[in-house]
């Protein structure tokens, strides 16, 4: 049996979302959980045309990254963590999951 390389975290987000707001909300998000971002760009552009993609790190020296992508098409948010990466990050996810609820509850209310 094979073992899936990853999982992915799917977020909520509020109806008519921009892709602007999502890069504000990630931010936040990102600095209030004592991450930075490391990397934006795309994801799968085949795949998934026209998506931005995250990397998050505590530091620059630690190995291990979480991913995030958003793709305004299917107006999808998501976490995904390599289940061969370092024990930070999984051990990260719920924190990072947290503040990115709150911060797109914010812009629902």
């Amino acid at each position: 049996m094979n073992e899936k390389k990853s999982t992915d975290y799917y977020i909520d987000m509020p109806e008519g979302i921009t892709k602007k707001q999502v890069m504000a909300v990630v931010a936040r998000a990102a600095e209030a959980a004592g991450l930075y971002i490391s990397h934006i760009g795309g994801y799968s552009r085949n795949k998934y045309p026209g998506s931005v993609h995250w990397h998050f790190k505590r530091n620059k020296t630690e190995r291990g990254i979480i991913d995030a992508t958003f793709w305004d098409i299917k107006s999808l948010f998501w976490l995904m963590v390599q289940n061969r990466n370092a024990p930070w990050v999984k051990a990260m996810v719920p924190r990072l999951r947290k503040e990115l609820k709150r911060e797109f509850d914010s812009l629902a209310s």
